[in-house]
């Protein structure tokens, strides 16, 4: 979710086609109806222009369509987003009628009554037309609680600073054994202590995403038939030690900097400045490169097909950012805000908002579309690997990349025994602390 925050303005020149009218904020305080019609409040976090005045322009369009509904958004700093909604909902006071949500939330929310479930035919629209991961976390029981905005990815993509490559005399690889012999090319080091990584992967996300894909794509899997962990399987254990040795040791291409440091700079942003090599990375970090570091795409970094472990193109994804509906609202409002989810949720300005944020369609229509990529081009490695995703699981995703950096920081440094013992008591502790 940190990833969302520091989004900025993409390069791709979008028309929206219409004008930015900010709205008043609003609270759900109100009896909803009035006079003039049915009033809403939707909740939303700062995540600077673009999205910001994505959600406007939405919600401008549909009070044009529709002159009997106003819809207030009223944003909040993301530090205080979570928190405010999680309030709002389980007290059932002074929140909002729609709610912005990181996904991953839903797993709390969707079977704690809080949340209105979509009407039928939203639902089965869901189902048909989104990506079985986007909406993974929105459903409880066989029933979905909201509309997924998003396909939340983080496997698949390679940044690449080419002029560090071209410096290493290296190519762009294509398999695994060329992007190992690569980061070593690339890696530069001083004695113990390295220069230059070859490929970064070590980051908040990056260690349990890269993980979880290498031991999909071996034909295995991370997850038990009742959605517990296993992580003992000689898969797992192949591609801990594989992960291990690229980030400790003589063979180290990277270091564990980017996850015992403490730093807000992340691996994707020392490759802008020539630090970095490769780095695999979801595409919503690449507008950065152009606009905060000045480079320019294509030239001096390029967003490549990121090689796969095994045979099979496999990784697991996590619900991303979602809409949904306060459970309890009275008739006029709740029917008002399902149909602006169902306006919101139609191809069309679905495609604008995900052109505007820089993320990929949760609904697979919309990924697909020539139209789309040709907006978006930093999309093209993606939308071909987006049906070997996997709901990641229905479990806190936060505690379980928490869990996982901290046993493969200290495996790394020697500090948690054997393979077998380092990947038992992280199994342990992932199935005590995720399905208490």
């Amino acid at each position: 979710m940190k990833k969302k925050l520091i989004l900025i303005a993409l390069t791709v020149v979008l028309t929206l086609g219409v004008a930015l009218v900010i709205t008043g904020c609003g609270g759900s305080d109100s009896d909803g109806g009035s006079s003039d019609g049915t009033t809403l409040t939707l909740w939303t976090h700062n995540n600077e222009d673009t999205w910001n005045e994505s959600y406007q322009n939405i919600v401008d369009a549909y009070m044009e369509e529709n002159p009997d509904v106003t819809v207030n958004i009223e944003s909040f700093p993301y530090d205080e987003f979570e928190s405010k909604v999680q309030t709002a909902l389980m007290s059932n006071e002074g929140g909002a009628d729609i709610y912005e949500m990181w996904g991953g939330w839903g797993v709390d929310f969707a079977p704690a009554g809080v949340l209105a479930p979509l009407p039928e035919e939203m639902q089965a629209e869901v189902k048909d037309e989104c990506y079985p991961n986007t909406y993974g976390a929105l459903e409880a029981d066989g029933v979905i609680y909201g509309v997924p905005q998003e396909f939340n990815i983080e496997c698949g993509g390679l940044i690449v600073n080419n002029n560090v490559m071209k410096d290493a005399g290296v190519e762009v690889p294509t398999t695994w054994d060329e992007l190992k012999a690569a980061a070593e090319k690339g890696t530069v080091k001083d004695g113990n202590k390295i220069k230059v990584k070859g490929f970064d992967f070590v980051n908040w996300d990056g260690v349990m995403y890269l993980w979880t894909s290498m031991i999909l794509s071996q034909g295995e899997n991370y997850l038990n038939d009742d959605g517990t962990i296993n992580v003992t399987s000689d898969a797992a254990k192949k591609a801990w030690d594989e992960l291990a040795s690229m980030a400790s040791g003589d063979t180290a291409v990277t270091n564990l900097s980017g996850l015992d440091d403490g730093s807000d700079i992340e691996g994707y942003q020392e490759l802008y400045t020539g630090d970095v090599m490769m780095v695999p990375r979801g595409p919503w970090c690449l507008a950065e490169g152009v606009n905060d570091f000045g480079l320019e795409y294509g030239k001096d970094f390029s967003y490549e097909a990121m090689p796969f472990y095994g045979p099979e193109k496999k990784f697991a994804a996590e619900t991303g950012w979602s809409m949904a509906v306060a459970a309890g609202l009275d008739e006029a409002q709740e029917a008002a805000a399902f149909d602006f989810l169902e306006y919101f949720f139609s191809d069309d300005v679905i495609m604008q908002h995900n052109l505007a944020c820089g993320q990929i369609p949760a609904k697979e229509a919309v990924a697909q579309d020539p139209e789309y990529v040709k907006n978006f081009p930093y999309a093209e490695p993606l939308v071909g690997i987006l049906d070997g995703a996997q709901f990641i699981g229905s479990f806190n995703t936060d505690v379980f990349k928490e869990c996982v950096n901290e046993s493969f920081s200290a495996y790394c440094k020697g500090e948690a025994g054997t393979t077998d013992e380092c990947l038992a008591a992280l199994e342990k502790t992932l199935n005590k602390k995720l399905f208490k």
